[in-house]
This record gives structure tokens, C-alpha cells and sequence, in this order.
């Protein structure tokens, strides 16, 4: 991988200020936010460069998270600021830099991870996809509201944490892939919208937290960067709310989740909203991720090529022990074959065996296609997957 001029490893506590230097050359972001992420998301720990001689000329960083995935707490790495130095692009250093990643998560006995990419097909070629979408209203129109509205608002201050986590994991129970947020996280983000110039209210029904809505007001428009409810009480107050907005503002956005139907409310929603690709993940570790899902069904061999990560490609014997998957290596013939990638979205959930089938991206054995294809159907269900967090 390195040669004696070019190394790649995790960052030094001195070379934190280059670290800093390459993200605001890479990326439009504000100094004050620079300032922040630097003060309270990084740590050289975490942090991956690529280095020649003295300088930091490429880098990334694996900021750790609690995932709920497929009914169990898992811990992932979010994967940002993959920058290079304009002078040294084209060298292969973000793929070092990725294959190292893989290594160190290994080691840390992290299987998996996430990332926004700046250009999906990059991060295709080294075995992430797609596991996230949204509904993103680009102009929302005011809904029909079908109810009273009784409770009351309140802006958010950084002691309504717990109400605001207890409200959270009430509205996630519906949803799959989302992030396990601790004090930590809630802090960085109450911390990043203000840094924003947003605005936070929670919604309260007889001194209980219903519902929260999290926003930014720029350029005449009002952004939902975050629209949390128990109940639709809580739902229809926190968008009444932000249409309470309008004059001072000609319009509102919100990236919802992909399931959401308040258009099915609106006047007329046609060209006022979309679905838009959101998150890529990756499994790192195959047996890692996949054992102990909960599963019945018949046994079936995997086989799985992956283009980075050698140690993932071969083949895997799946059978149900205790009401959950185990998994080991063989070398028995494979009933069905994909890539990482489809195996990342099984795993997922973001789509379904059979779907995947007839797009051509898995292959079964035919005299046993049946039968697997109903394994893999027990196996990874489709789920609903959400998360707002972009880093």
C-alpha cells in the first residue's frame, strides 16, 4: 500500500491543524462550523491520512454511532471528510484511504458502515450503495388539518435533551437503520442548528413532549431539517406551526421520510416534492454483520464478491440455530450468488430478495431458487430506513 515516501495511517495529535486546513480548502463550509466540527466531533483516533513526507495530503474520518439494525443495537462508523489536496488527486489516495479504513474497523470489531457521498457511483466501485431515501417536499403546500390543536409549543433549550430523546426513539420504533443518538449526539446537534441560525420548538401535550420540529429560515425559505411526533396531534400542530411562518417566508422545505403521505393532504402536490437517494452503507465484515439476525428458514450457501475487501469474497454456509442466523465459511457450491453491495442492501432492508432477483442482481441455483429465494425473503424483509443525520 505506502512506498517509502507516501504513508498511510491514523492521524497525529500535531498534525490536527493540516486536518483542519484540507477540509476548509475541500468543502463550503463556514468557518464557525469548521471551527465546531474540529472542537467536537474530531479526533485524531478517528482521523486517516494519507501523508508525504511532513504534509497531510489526503484524509477521512470514521465517526463512531449505535445503529439499530435488524432488531439489535450495532455499532457503525459514518464515514466524512474523504479530501484530497488538489495537487495530489489522482493518485489513488482515497481508495488507500478507504481499504485502510476497512482494515482499522476491523480491528475496532466495527462490521459496518455509512457515508454521504458526493458522487454515488465513486463509492459503488468500492462496494457501498444506496440503503437510505427520502421524500423531500422542495415547496410544501399548507395541508388540510383535521383537528383542534390543544397543546402548546416551546423553543428548544439544550436541558430539553431527554424529552427530545424519549420523543425520538417513540417516532424511530417505526423506522429501521436510524442512529442510536446518546447526550453526546443530541448536544452536536442542538449545537449545529444554532450554529445554523436555526430554530428548535417541541410540541406539548399536557407537559408531555409529542413532538419537535427542527428548522432554518435563509433566502425567504423555511427548511424542516428535522420533523419528529408521536401521534398526528403532534404532527399537524408542528406543521402548522411552520406555515405560521409564511409572509416571512415564500416557502417551505422538508426532507421527510420516504414513507410520509402528508402530500396525500395537500391541494395539489404535483412537482412540489421527490424522492431523493440519501445515505450509502457497506458491510466490512460479513460474518461479523450478518450473524444472529433473527431468522427461520431452510439453510442455503452465499456466495459473495466484493471488489475491496478480499477477505469478504468466498463462500458462506447460512442456517437458522436458536431462532437466529449463523454463518461460517465453506467451500461447498453456492445456491446463490450476489455482490456486496446487494448483500449490504438485504441487510439493510432497502430492497427486497426477489426484487433484486429479477434486476439481476443475485443469481440462485435454478433447481433451488425457490426454496432460497424464500429463505432470503425470512431472512432480510424489506424495512423502512430513516436517518436525518448527514455527518
Amino acid at each position: 500500500m505506502d512506498n517509502e515516501h507516501t504513508v498511510t495511517r491514523l492521524a497525529l495529535d500535531q498534525e490536527t491543524s493540516q486536518v483542519q486546513d484540507l477540509w476548509t480548502y475541500c468543502f463550503d463550509d463556514s468557518p464557525e462550523f469548521v471551527d465546531f466540527f474540529f472542537h467536537f466531533c474530531y479526533k485524531p483516533k478517528n482521523t486517516l491520512v494519507t501523508v508525504e513526507g511532513n504534509r497531510v495530503c489526503s484524509c477521512l474520518q470514521l465517526l463512531p454511532y449505535r445503529m439499530q439494525l435488524r432488531g439489535r443495537p450495532v455499532d457503525v462508523s459514518y464515514i466524512v471528510g474523504v479530501a484530497t489536496r488538489p495537487e495530489y488527486r489522482g493518485r489513488g489516495y482515497a481508495a488507500r484511504l478507504l481499504q485502510y479504513a476497512d482494515t482499522i474497523l476491523r480491528k475496532r470489531n466495527i462490521h459496518c458502515s455509512v457515508l454521504l457521498p458526493f458522487q454515488y457511483d465513486f463509492y459503488r466501485k468500492y462496494g457501498w450503495e444506496i440503503c437510505y431515501d427520502l421524500l423531500t417536499y422542495r415547496e410544501m403546500e399548507e395541508p388540510k388539518y383535521t383537528g383542534k390543536i390543544t397543546g402548546t409549543y416551546q423553543r428548544l433549550e439544550i436541558c430539553d435533551i431527554k424529552a427530545l430523546s424519549d420523543c425520538y426513539l417513540h417516532f424511530m420504533k417505526g423506522f429501521h437503520g436510524y442512529l442510536i443518538r446518546n447526550q453526546n449526539d443530541w448536544e452536536k446537534i442542538l449545537r449545529d442548528l444554532e450554529l445554523d441560525h436555526g430554530i428548535g420548538f417541541r410540541y406539548l401535550k399536557d407537559n408531555i413532549t409529542t413532538g419537535y420540529i427542527l428548522y432554518t429560515l435563509r433566502d425567504k425559505e423555511l427548511c424542516i431539517h428535522e420533523l419528529l411526533y408521536q401521534n398526528p396531534e403532534a404532527k399537524e400542530a408542528l406543521i402548522r406551526l411552520a406555515f405560521h411562518h409564511m409572509g416571512q417566508v415564500s416557502r417551505i422545505s422538508w426532507k421527510a421520510p420516504s414513507a410520509d403521505t402528508t402530500y396525500l393532504s395537500m391541494k395539489d402536490s404535483r412537482g412540489k416534492l421527490e424522492k431523493e437517494t440519501f445515505v450509502m452503507g457497506r458491510i466490512h465484515n460479513i460474518i461479523g454483520a450478518l450473524s444472529g439476525i433473527p431468522f427461520s428458514g431452510d439453510p442455503f450457501v452465499l456466495r459473495v464478491s466484493d471488489p475491496m475487501i478480499q477477505s469478504n469474497n468466498g463462500c458462506y454456509f447460512l442456517k437458522e440455530k436458536s431462532s437466529v442466523l449463523n454463518i461460517t465459511a465453506t467451500g461447498k457450491e453456492p445456491d446463490v450468488q450476489m455482490d456486496i453491495r446487494t448483500l449490504t442492501q438485504l441487510l439493510w432492508g432497502f430492497c427486497a430478495a426477489d426484487f433484486s432477483l429479477e434486476e439481476g442482481r443475485l443469481k440462485c441455483r435454478e433447481e433451488r431458487e425457490e426454496r432460497v429465494l424464500t429463505s432470503l425473503s425470512a431472512l432480510f424483509p424489506p424495512k423502512n430506513n430513516f436517518m436525518t443525520e448527514e455527518y
